[in-house]
């Protein structure tokens, strides 16, 4: 079972993965072992298969916390008593997000791990997507083993270590990864056909480890002891004089395809098949009366036109139901695919995400070479961008709407269009924010059993079983009044 992970990954690096039901990812990555697998055919399989649970599984969850969709993969037509909404937050809830991004961390560092100098190239590329997913692990969890992890049978039981200084180790892998790429010399393999990130392109990938920088810095804006505020001071300055940052998309495409199932999008296929049925569970979802009343103007006034691209309308207007509200499915606004064909471009991080957090350093004083309204203004056409509709006279409608053009909150601004940014692409990345800023202000359902949503969430039964001896037992409750570091 153990060396069938890695054989697995051989097969996905050639062939695209098998797309099981898009919460059914139970490996335990604490029993990988090592294989003499190069780094040019792990790489791939690593990537596409952490953007599968990036795309699905923390996609989903974005979209119900964050107030984009209604429904539930279990009840439509009644009463939504969904966990989603109730807030009723156990060891099974979500569990794939853990479990499914651990498994990928591991084969990143086993690209690390080669015993060869020839790749360093790859181990760059490995170095910095387990700092971008391993930081995921922290935001939505806290503590997490991590210097004792990923040692197969060396070590089983891996101690959980401090959030706080796996965060740390994270940013010295991104500055590992720019010094790997900048002393590559001729021995060294170059990124082929295998980088489906990228596809080769070293600045990019340089400029992509520097964003996330500043991402995992600005998850700690808030702290205001003095080690951690000489901390950020000086990395932010570094950043600020020396740092070159994302100016698209990052995107992945291994040869996406309409041939079956398994080679599709991993989004895409969650919603609609190669033969072009859509699926159940995509027949189950609908635009949330929030997001519905925010885009149609009811809420503020300001009429937004990516409503056109996100969900079906009637008479121009998105139809919703509140979250836990007793509504019919047939009145109410399908979503729209963002990623609508079989062989779409998967996003990893928008372009649009890149502005935000440029727009927020600046804002904070962090980024002085930035603007924070240029950013800002950026941010929100790269959005409407994205989806191909006409800001028309958005701009001009939103700019004396505090907390949603450049009047008033500038961060409440930046997180409101964040938000509506990352809808239906990344929402996830809005849910952390909400957590750590407090915006948007969003309601919660009117089934939930708690007054916030949950700042972290619960350990899954897999570490229960496999690590018991390690893993912290969150009551319930706690999970609602401390979150990670950079949240208390």
């Amino acid at each position: 079972m153990k060396n069938m992970k890695y054989v697995l990954a051989i097969l996905l690096a050639f062939s695209m993965f098998s797309c099981d039901d898009y919460l059914d990812i139970n490996e335990n990555p604490n029993a990988i072992n090592e294989e003499d697998i190069r780094p040019d055919l792990l790489l791939p399989g690593a990537l596409n298969s952490s953007y599968r649970v990036q795309s699905r599984t923390m996609t989903i969850l974005g979209n119900r916390f964050m107030q984009n969709w209604y429904g539930d993969v279990n009840n439509v037509t009644g009463i939504d008593v969904s966990n989603e909404y109730t807030l009723d937050i156990n060891q099974n809830f979500y569990d794939g997000i853990w479990d499914g991004i651990y498994v990928q961390l591991g084969n990143f560092q086993s690209v690390i791990d080669y015993d060869s100098e020839n790749y360093d190239n790859h181990k760059a590329v490995a170095y910095i997507m387990k700092s971008f997913y391993m930081q995921y692990i922290v935001d939505l969890y806290g503590d997490a083993p991590y210097s004792e992890a990923f040692l197969g049978q060396d070590n089983l039981f891996p101690k959980y270590d401090d959030d706080k200084e796996i965060y740390r180790a994270l940013y010295d892998n991104l500055d590992m990864a720019i010094a790997m790429f900048d002393g590559a010399d001729a021995n060294e393999a170059p990124l082929g056909a295998e980088d489906i990130v990228f596809n080769g392109d070293v600045d990019g990938w340089k400029a992509f480890a520097n964003t996330i920088k500043v991402k995992l810095l600005l998850r700690q804006s808030g702290l205001t002891d003095t080690e951690s505020v000489t901390y950020l001071t000086q990395k932010f300055a570094d950043l600020d004089a020396n740092g070159v940052f994302l100016t698209s998309a990052v995107t992945i495409n291994p040869g996406y395809n309409d041939s079956t199932d398994t080679q599709m999008n991993p989004y895409t296929n969650v919603f609609v098949d190669a033969a072009g049925n859509f699926t159940t569970f995509y027949n189950q979802q609908r635009a949330s009366g929030y997001i519905a009343d925010f885009l149609n103007g009811t809420i503020n006034g300001v009429v937004d036109n990516r409503r056109d691209a996100l969900y079906e309308t009637f008479g121009g207007n998105v139809s919703g139901a509140y979250q836990g509200a007793n509504q019919f499915s047939g009145d109410l606004s399908k979503i729209l695919l963002p990623m609508p064909s079989a062989d779409s471009d998967g996003i990893i991080m928008s372009l649009s995400e890149v502005h935000f957090l440029l727009a927020e350093a600046a804002e904070r004083g962090y980024l002085t070479s930035f603007n924070p309204q240029t950013e800002f203004n950026a941010g929100i056409a790269a959005s409407f961008n994205f989806l191909g509709v006409s800001m028309g006279s958005y701009m001009s409608d939103i700019s004396s709407v505090n907390g949603l053009g450049w009047s008033g909150n500038h961060i409440e601004s930046i997180m409101t269009q964040k938000w509506l940014a990352t809808n239906s692409i990344n929402p996830i990345e809005a849910y952390i924010d909400l957590t750590r800023t407090g915006f948007p202000n969003l309601p919660l359902a009117t089934t939930a059993l708690y007054n916030n949503r949950p700042y972290r969430l619960q350990y899954p039964l897999s570490e229960f079983v496999s690590n018991s001896a390690n893993v912290p037992s969150i009551p319930q409750a706690q999970l609602f009044q401390v979150g990670p570091f950079w949240k208390n």
